[in-house]
């Protein structure tokens, strides 16, 4: 019995020397296990970012592309009132006379003259009421302005919201419209301003059917430094965050304050750069007789800076998203082009990557075509 126990004294357990061994295991696959995990968690990090990237990337593209397959849709018009000699203010919010003239410019744009140099927007109120002043605007990015109407006009049982915008139109007429706050009726005229009449403004070929009545759509994309600036009307100021983003100027009628307004709204972050380049039709240079307009719906040249904006029919996007953090050890020395613009290495940490698409402009380019 004393040899039984003898023998099972000397097998228990473990002695220090194997204990450490054990121990010395255990750390080396604890700490094989936390490389594995961290490096696993930041690859998940840089997918998101990349996916977060991409995301953002398409979706700029796709709210622009999306809005300029709309621009110069005014219900029925086909007739285009006669450009002014200058250019329309994009940021006019009072006159209806102004917001009609402008009808002839469906899509405007401001070319930054280079990287360093903000597009110079100085000549419409857009400045005046502080809303794209240089401190808003990304230098080296254009600025875009769109006009439309909803594809959707009102039934007679809504409400014309007092001072929204409306657009009224015919084949060969149109009028601004601004809300008086009650329905629209049969005769479709109780959004105008001014009361209207007891007959419609306006009637559709059969001489008795009310034209209809859209919400009208100014537009005006941007790149900001910011996404959340805290100056007023929410311009960038120093102290903000440094996320350059795509934002937009909306006329609307606002519903926190109630006035008619350009009314700041982000849109996309990490959006570094939008540069854009225009499909002119100006030949044959002589209005045809059938349309009353030059050109054929079809391109004849590709510019960045159009002499005359009328003639847009087709546009081309470009891009330029970044991360929104950047990524440790990572250097961007890529050289990005944006048309006939090269944007060179950046040389920090956050990637990045181009976004393109061609937009045909349906409506300014159909009332070019010859029946």
């Amino acid at each position: 019995m004393a040899n039984i126990r003898g023998a099972i004294n000397k097998t228990s357990g473990f002695s220090l020397i194997e204990l450490m061994i054990a121990l010395t295991i255990g750390l080396i696959l604890l700490a094989g296990l936390t490389l594995i995990f961290v490096n696993s968690s930041e690859a998940n990090r840089e997918l998101q970012k990349t996916a977060q990237q991409i995301e953002n990337g398409r979706y700029a593209i796709d709210i622009i592309s999306q809005d300029l397959r709309h621009a110069g849709f005014y219900g029925h018009l086909h007739e285009m009132p006669a450009a002014p000699a200058a250019l329309p203010d994009p940021c006019e919010i009072a006159s209806a006379t102004n917001l009609h003239d402008a009808l002839a410019y469906p899509v405007q744009g401001y070319r930054a003259a280079d990287l360093a140099t903000a597009a110079d927007i100085t000549a419409s109120t857009c400045d005046d009421q502080l809303l794209l002043t240089t401190a808003n605007l990304k230098p080296g990015s254009d600025v875009l302005v769109i006009r439309r109407a909803n594809t959707s006009a009102l039934a007679t049982t809504d409400v014309a919201a007092l001072d929204e915008v409306y657009i009224q139109a015919t084949g060969t007429q149109a009028a601004i419209r601004f809300g008086n706050g009650a329905a629209i009726g049969t005769d479709n005229n109780t959004n105008n301003g001014s009361g209207g009449a007891s007959t419609p403004d306006f009637v559709l070929n059969n001489g008795t059917t009310p034209a209809p009545i859209r919400k009208f759509h100014v537009h005006v994309y941007f790149v900001a430094p910011c996404s959340f600036g805290t100056g007023a009307n929410g311009i960038c100021q120093a102290g903000d965050d440094a996320i350059p983003t795509l934002k937009r100027l909306e006329l609307v009628r606002d519903q926190v304050d109630g006035v008619r307004k350009m009314k700041l709204v982000p849109l996309v972050e990490g959006i570094e750069y939008l540069k854009l380049e225009y499909g002119i039709d100006n030949v044959p240079n002589a209005a045809d007789p059938a349309t009353g307009l030059m050109g054929d719906a079809t391109v004849d040249a590709i510019t960045a800076t159009p002499a005359d904006w009328t003639t847009v029919i087709a546009a081309k996007v470009y891009v330029l998203a970044r991360n929104t953090e950047p990524t440790a050890g990572f250097i961007d020395d890529k050289t990005y082009t944006l048309g006939t613009v090269a944007v060179p290495a950046f040389n920090n940490n956050f990637k990045r990557h181009v976004y393109t698409t061609e937009v045909h402009l349906m409506n300014p380019a159909g009332r070019r075509e010859i029946p």
